[in-house]
């Protein structure tokens, strides 16, 4: 593994481990034998090393969201999407629970509204195919309260896990928040939408 990959690995444990706002670089650099000065030609700053797992966290979402686009709207293919997404969200969660320090780098670093219009605009689209596809049934702003749903939702799911059942292992937790997102999604689901849901009430 190339030293920017070992050191983009170690911070994400260690931020996973202490949250963002605990770890700085010189710990970052002794946890793995190296000199301050070795990291920062790497990462010149902290804020350099968190854009870039924020962009490879991103990367991995939009590989699920296009995944997604590139077959027939479901239901069922929808909640692996997010079940996707949830689960590297989880992987990725010392950068998604440290609020504050995260905050300000999205927005001084970051282009933080484009990347939300965007996500919003997937969530638009799969809403919209779903329901064209007969898998759920949406009046005229239930498409509207859907995006600001799962806005809310997918960025704050994770926060309450860790507060909530901070020993629940991975796949309980992934799980116990989907079979939510599929409660949710079944209030809108027609028949063929509620079959396909099934086998996240099991």
């Amino acid at each position: 593994m190339k030293t920017r990959d070992k050191i983009l690995t170690q911070s994400l444990k260690l931020f996973n481990e202490k949250g963002m706002a605990q770890v700085g670089v010189r710990d970052i650099a002794r946890s793995l034998g190296l000199s301050p000065g070795n990291l920062s030609y790497h990462f010149p700053k902290k804020e350099d090393l968190i854009l870039e797992l924020v962009n490879r966290m991103r990367a991995k979402n939009d590989a699920f969201y296009q995944q997604y686009f590139a077959a027939l709207p479901s239901l069922a293919r929808f909640m692996e999407t997010m079940r996707g997404i949830f689960f590297n969200q989880y992987d990725y969660q010392g950068l998604l629970i440290g609020q504050e320090e995260m905050k300000r780098i999205l927005f001084n670093e970051y282009d933080y509204k484009a990347v939300e219009e965007r996500r919003k605009a997937h969530f638009r689209t799969i809403f919209l195919g779903l329901a064209a596809a007969g898998e759920m049934k949406l009046e005229s702003e239930d498409a509207d309260f859907l995006v600001s749903y799962m806005t809310l939702f997918g960025r704050f799911w994770i926060l309450e896990c860790f507060v909530s059942t901070p020993d629940l292992p991975k796949d309980e937790a992934v799980d116990k928040y989907l079979l939510l997102l599929a409660r949710q999604m079944s209030l809108f689901a027609t028949e063929q939408g509620k079959e396909s849901l099934k086998p996240f009430f099991e």
